[in-house]
């Protein structure tokens, strides 16, 4: 292998569903492209390129299984996916940086809390968005969000009724998975609109059968309401 005078920099500012993706497309087009390669083991040393993975946490979240993970501990403890159990991600051309991006110069980004700076040749972006808790998670370790979660499952179970204000996707899942756990809870779902799941992309039929399965849970509905 030809060694270049200076390794090509890829920085990947924020880890979840794009950044990972980003970063696994990387590795294996740049790094893992060796014929005997077989998606198992460790692409070889390519001392050619440098890639920094930088997010605020330590590892993946799987958010779209938060609602779930709210109701029951075993599945939501499984959500958080550190970042050191990827075998990929320990390749020696790349490295994982924790810490809040604050700013994108044009050729480096700076984090808070420190005079570090992340040089790089090319940039991919993925930060996402925020939520707030409790589908929104605010940790940035596991042992952080475990005790986030754990708090968050005691304030449901120990609640003898929950409202959950909003019929998009992510609330009717929360109320569905509550009663769904909890069945003798009384929970209700209050939402603006006449029908739950709002948007061009549902059908009224659609939509009129997620009311209908809420209904068969025993989810009480507060349809065309505003609080």
């Amino acid at each position: 292998m030809h060694i270049t005078s200076a390794p090509i920099r890829i920085a990947v500012a924020g880890g979840n569903y794009g950044g990972l993706s980003a970063m696994r497309e990387l590795y294996l087009q740049l790094l893992a492209t060796n014929p005997d390669y077989d998606g198992v083991k460790q692409a070889p040393p390519n001392p050619n390129i440098k890639i920094t993975l930088i997010d605020r946490r330590d590892g993946f979240v799987h958010y779209l299984g938060m609602t779930r993970g709210l109701c029951q501990s075993e599945y939501g403890n499984k959500l958080w996916v550190p970042y050191s159990s990827m075998p990929w991600l320990r390749h020696p051309s790349i490295s994982v940086k924790k810490g809040i991006v604050t700013r994108v110069a044009p050729r480096h980004i700076e984090l808070a809390d420190t005079s570090d700076r992340v040089e790089f040749d090319y940039l991919v972006v993925a930060l996402g968005l925020s939520r707030s808790a409790p589908i929104g998670v605010a940790a940035s370790t596991r042992d952080e969000y475990l005790k986030d979660m754990d708090k968050q499952r005691a304030l449901i179970g120990n609640a003898q009724s929950v409202v959950v204000v909003g019929g998009g996707a992510v609330g009717t899942e929360l109320a569905a998975e509550i009663k769904s756990t909890f069945p003798q809870k009384d929970v209700t779902l209050i939402h603006s609109h006449s029908l739950p799941i709002p948007g061009p992309l549902f059908t009224s039929e659609f939509r009129r059968s997620v009311a209908d399965v809420l209904q068969l849970l025993g989810v009480q509905t507060l349809f065309g309401e505003r609080v």
